[in-house]
């Protein structure tokens, strides 16, 4: 029988080292009008089979939380039956959570976005606006515009001459590629991804980098045209060039405490989640088995989705050593204490091949804006939401799910 915990032992969860997941199992729509910060979103129509990879070991604390309608209850029942001996209801749901002063949150992914939000503020990352960069291409200044989104996303439309490199990959692929006359400007459809990214590039020292304020959707804000079916992206790094760019990712990881494991241990005590940011190509030519393949940036940006249990170990798994270092210094960042990167050119023993046993996310397409029937009515959905995204820092001080920004 799930027992009821108050809000303030909730609270009190947050600053001590023990394991904890909090589920919302609404219906995702129910979800996105409003939720704890802190929570994940498995549904109760689906929880019987999103349930063991979201929280791998059955001891786990489960929170459950709702909004009044008995969503918990029933969720509670049905980990209980499947086994999970340790789930707790949250006293009185959302609307207690409320009345004690705690934030309830609209919208999807927004830990990720909050944090890249928190990131910007934080680190003064520079921006660069549409109308700039319009105005840089049309005089033929050196910009090299990069899109941070994934493969899918970018083919279907992109700023005009963008060509992709996925966010875990920035330093693995851009180190080579910089010239010092070049203005590196990287962008996404919004703001999270393109900020994230520019800062990763400041932070492994390049010079000239900016965010593309707004990204796609402020392109379209100024009347410009996209470009749809672009497939280039940045090579590879050449076998000489990677020497350099681990020696960067080891100073980068050295600032931020990220340690290497150099073989994926078998047993834990606690929660592990093995993820492999690499591209899907690599993953399936050679994955170390029950890690799932999430690349990096899609992984920050929807970490509830993917990081259910609070304090769980995180391996992050690459061949090189860089771009795996990339995404556990974002985890670190926002909190996480147990990330370790693992590389495969330490050990490529026992290896499977092909899609693995878990299934990998579908990419999140945004629809291709010449489809929607009322282009204004489009813009007004983006001016919404992207203001929507720029409040969500100011919405989370304090909250105790944003240990990096509390309240002095």
């Amino acid at each position: 029988m799930a027992e009821p915990i108050s809000i303030e032992s909730f609270r009190e969860l947050f600053v001590i080292d023990s394991e904890f997941a909090v589920i919302d199992p609404r219906s995702a729509v129910d979800f996105a009008t409003g939720h704890l910060l802190a929570a994940s979103n498995l549904p109760l129509q689906s929880l019987d089979s999103l349930i063991s990879p979201a929280v791998p070991l059955k001891t786990t604390l489960c929170i459950l939380c709702d909004a009044g309608a008995g969503e918990a209850a029933r969720a509670a029942a049905l980990l209980e039956s499947l086994g999970y001996s340790n789930v707790a209801i949250l006293e009185g749901g959302l609307e207690a959570w409320r009345v004690s002063g705690g934030a309830v949150f609209s919208g999807v992914s927004v830990p990720g976005k909050a944090f890249g939000e928190f990131i910007e503020g934080e680190s003064a990352t520079p921006v660069m606006t549409a109308a700039q960069l319009r105005a840089r291409q049309q005089r033929g200044a050196s910009t090299l515009v990069i899109d941070s989104r994934t493969a899918g996303e970018h083919a279907s439309y992109c700023i005009p001459g963008a060509v992709l490199c996925v966010g875990a990959e920035l330093v693995y692929r851009v180190l080579p590629v910089i010239r010092e006359d070049t203005d590196i400007v990287v962008h996404c459809g919004g703001r999270t991804r393109g900020i994230i990214g520019a800062q990763t590039l400041i932070d492994a020292g390049c010079e000239r980098v900016y965010a593309l304020e707004n990204g796609t959707m402020a392109w379209q804000f100024e009347g410009f045209e996209l470009e749809h079916g672009n497939r280039s992206a940045l090579p590879t790094p050449e076998s000489a060039a990677l020497p350099g760019i681990r020696k960067v990712a080891a100073r980068m990881a050295a600032r931020w405490y990220v340690d290497r494991v150099s073989s994926i241990p078998l047993q834990t005590t606690g929660s592990r989640y093995l993820v492999d940011v690499r591209s899907r190509e690599e993953y399936e030519a050679g994955h170390i088995a029950g890690s799932l393949h999430v690349p990096g940036g899609h992984l920050l940006q929807n970490i509830d989705r993917y990081l259910v249990v609070r304090n769980a170990m995180v391996i992050l798994i690459d061949a090189d050593r860089v771009r795996a270092t990339t995404v556990a210094i974002w985890l670190r960042r926002m909190g996480w204490r147990r990330v370790f990167v693992f590389s495969l050119d330490d050990d490529k023993t026992s290896l499977e091949f092909g899609p693995g046993d878990i299934a990998s996310p579908l990419e999140d397409l945004d629809p291709d804006p010449r489809d929607h029937e009322d282009p204004e009515a489009l813009m007004r959905e983006y001016r919404a939401y992207l203001e929507w995204e720029v409040a969500l820092v100011e919405h989370a001080l304090g909250d105790p799910a944003a240990p990096y920004y509390q309240q002095d």
